[in-house]
């Protein structure tokens, strides 16, 4: 089994509160887990009104797989206009036997 974890910086530059960015963290949530079926949340940043954080995680059993997957739902994000990205780390971890 292969995990990929990755972590994206956000800059939201439009929000003037903290309710702009919750709806656009909520945005891009929805539409990703929806488009991807991953498990996906803001993560850290909770109180900055043009910075988020968002994690997610991507199961596979190869590890190009699992990379490529998390470059798809990294585009993903970016094409949504929302925000942009600013930075982000990814993790992969094999568990076992890579197939």
């Amino acid at each position: 089994m292969v995990v990929g974890i990755s972590q994206i910086d956000i800059f939201l530059p439009e929000n003037q509160s903290l309710k702009d960015k919750r709806q656009a963290v909520k945005r891009i949530v929805e539409k990703t887990k929806t488009t991807f079926n991953i498990s996906i949340m803001e993560v850290d940043q909770t109180n900055l009104w043009q910075r988020a954080r968002i994690g997610f995680s991507v199961v596979g059993v190869k590890k190009e797989h699992v990379n490529v997957s998390i470059e798809h739902i990294v585009e993903y994000i970016e094409s949504l206009y929302i925000g942009t990205i600013i930075d982000t780390k990814t993790e992969i971890i094999v568990i076992g036997n890579e197939i």
